[in-house]
């Protein structure tokens, strides 16, 4: 029998049932990394059991319309706080920031995201040179939906496909690896460097770098890399 998941929960509900603000919620969201427009907004499951784990009155108890025991939703679902009646949102903040800031467990481990969100991230840090910021993440996932809405447009939307258009691209304009796609271009040949005849030469620009800056067009791309498979297979 599969269980069902626990519920996803607009902003507003969760503040509610913590005894928040929208915006005091809004503003531990964006801490998280999380990317939440509004208090209309709804939280994914994990997210919702994250903040409850951390600021939520610890309880045993299952509510009456969840007929499963507590430890079907995993140990990431089991309460740890333990909050006196009427804890303020301010009290609650200072507790979880305190026990983090004395936990021996070591340094906290990164959040997983997505292979494509993470892989977005990484480069949006590398052109900033510094540690991801809520306005890196903010870039990332604002990225993510360009590369999403790319997929639409012919950009195989295979994970580890998109990586690697990623990574040969930077993560910008998406819509340029969605038409060396269409073209049967793979990631990996887009990143050779050829010279003429389809050879391999270091000295030139990558094939995917002379579409972009338009020293090439889509079919001088498609013949270069026709060319490289010819001599590839002869070879």
């Amino acid at each position: 029998m599969k269980l069902n998941p626990p519920r996803k929960l607009r902003v507003h509900e969760l503040a509610a049932e913590l005894g928040w603000t929208s915006r005091q919620l809004l503003a531990e969201l964006d801490d998280r990394g999380e990317f939440v427009k509004s208090a209309a907004s709804t939280l994914e499951a994990p997210v919702v059991r994250a903040i409850r784990r951390d600021f939520a009155p610890a309880s045993t108890t299952l509510p009456e319309d969840d007929p499963y025991a507590l430890d079907s939703y995993g140990r990431s679902a089991a309460a740890t706080a333990v909050d006196e009646p009427g804890e303020t949102f301010e009290e609650a903040l200072r507790r979880v920031k305190s026990r983090s800031q004395s936990s021996p467990s070591g340094p906290r481990q990164p959040k997983w995201m997505p292979p494509v969100l993470a892989a977005l991230l990484e480069e949006v840090v590398a052109r900033h040179g510094s540690s991801p910021t809520s306005r890196d993440r903010k870039e990332a996932h604002r990225l993510h939906r360009d590369w999403a809405a790319a997929c639409l447009c012919g950009l195989d939307d295979d994970e580890a496909i998109m990586v690697a258009w990623i990574r040969v691209s930077s993560g910008r304009r998406p819509m340029l690896a969605a038409e060396l796609s269409r073209a049967g271009i793979a990631p990996e040949e887009a990143a050779l460097r050829l010279g003429y005849g389809g050879r391999e030469d270091v000295r030139w620009p990558s094939v995917y770098e002379r579409f972009r800056d338009q020293k090439i067009n889509r079919s001088e791309a498609i013949a270069a890399i026709r060319q490289w498979r010819e001599r590839h297979k002869a070879g």
